[in-house]
């Protein structure tokens, strides 16, 4: 069935309002990025230095503290295999615990941390622009980019700055962001937009 021509009609453009919506968002820096993780790792080494002190008044208590200290004592290297290492996995269990304490209920509400609150930035899904659910960020964001620790500390190192030298591009993408399909925009334009409060 054809169209019938009308030329009051609006000319279509293919521009749609989910293309306006895109447009409105602006990318956080690097420099935001970079300086909301440093805020969040003081925070999370702060965390965990608090943990090993109550780990280490329960050890006393329990007559344990010769073992907790040669726990503390042992002697990891740029390049100690960590694979076989039991505390290598409790440490990443435990971080990440603390972590998901710190920063679960603004990452669930928000999509941030406390320095991207700090910093008024936000991790917002890549397509949608919508809040990325919680579970999705943890594992593919955060978790997976612990494996590289399991192997040896120099590795872990080298992925973590071709991960930062991905977000020197003009899509500012990550390679954690690529994982968990987010990406990091500021949040003084996310503030008017419903689907995201």
């Amino acid at each position: 069935m054809s169209r019938t021509y009308n030329p009051y009609e609006a000319p279509e453009t293919g521009f749609t309002e989910a293309d306006s919506e895109q447009q409105e968002y602006e990318l956080a820096t690097i420099t935001e990025r970079v300086l909301a993780r440093v805020i969040d790792e003081v925070i999370l080494i702060f965390s965990y230095v608090l943990y090993l002190i109550v780990l280490g008044i329960g050890a006393l208590i329990i007559g344990a503290f010769t073992e907790y200290q040669s726990w503390l004592d042992e002697d990891l290297t740029f390049f100690t295999l960590n694979l076989f290492d039991p505390t290598i996995w409790i440490d990443i269990f435990v971080i990440h615990g603390l972590f998901l304490a710190l920063n679960g209920v603004l990452l669930h509400r928000y999509g941030q941390t406390i320095g991207k609150r700090l910093l008024k930035i936000a991790m917002v899904d890549a397509d949608t622009y919508e809040r990325v659910p919680v579970p999705r960020l943890l594992v593919l964001r955060y978790v997976i980019w612990s494996i590289p620790n399991l192997f040896f500390i120099v590795v872990w190192l080298i992925v973590g700055l071709v991960d930062l030298g991905f977000g020197l591009r003009k899509n500012r993408r990550t390679l954690h962001d690529m994982t968990a399909n987010t990406i990091v925009v500021k949040v003084n334009r996310l503030s008017t937009s419903k689907r995201y409060l």
